[in-house]
C-alpha cells in the first residue's frame, strides 16, 4: 500500500449481496496500517487495484484475516493468483500454514477457499469455521 494508490483501494466494492461478509476496504487498510506485523496488500490486475488483503499473525500462524476482490473483478482467476502470491510470499518467509475464516452462509466463500487449497479444522475464530493450508 501506499500513498498513490491507497484511495483507489479503498474504494473497491463488493457485490451488494457480499456486503455483510468482509468489511469494506477502507476498513481493512485502516486495521493493516494500525496492526503491529500486520501483511497489508493491494491486488493488481496490470496497473489497477482491484483487491486488497490483510494478514495478522495470530497464536503464532499468519491468518489471512480479510481478502477482497472488487465486484467488477470476480470470476477471472484474480482472487486465486492473489492466494497463490501470499503463499508464495509466505512461504519464502519461512511460514508453514496459513489460516483464515470463513461466514458459514449459503452462497458464501467456502467453495473458493477449498479451490484454493484450504481445508476445514475443528476450529472457530470469532465463531466462524477456521480453514487452513499448507504452505
Amino acid at each position: 500500500m501506499s500513498r498513490e494508490n491507497v484511495r483507489a483501494v479503498c474504494d473497491l466494492r463488493l457485490a451488494e449481496h457480499q456486503r455483510h461478509l468482509v468489511a469494506p476496504a477502507a476498513y481493512t487498510v485502516a486495521e493493516g496500517n494500525n496492526e503491529p506485523g500486520a501483511i497489508l496488500r493491494a491486488i493488481y490486475l496490470d496497473d489497477t487495484p482491484v483487491g486488497v488483503l490483510l494478514v495478522e499473525i495470530e497464536n503464532k500462524t499468519p491468518h489471512l484475516v480479510r481478502f477482497m476482490v472488487d465486484a467488477d473483478h470476480q470470476g477471472r482467476g484474480i482472487g486465486s493468483r492473489a492466494v497463490e502470491l501470499l503463499v508464495d510470499e509466505l512461504h519464502a518467509d519461512g511460514w508453514t500454514t496459513l489460516e483464515t475464516s470463513v461466514v458459514p452462509v449459503e452462497g458464501g466463500a467456502e467453495g473458493f477457499w477449498r479451490h484454493c487449497g484450504f481445508h476445514s479444522t475443528d476450529r472457530t475464530h470469532y465463531g466462524e469455521p477456521v480453514f487452513v493450508r499448507p504452505l
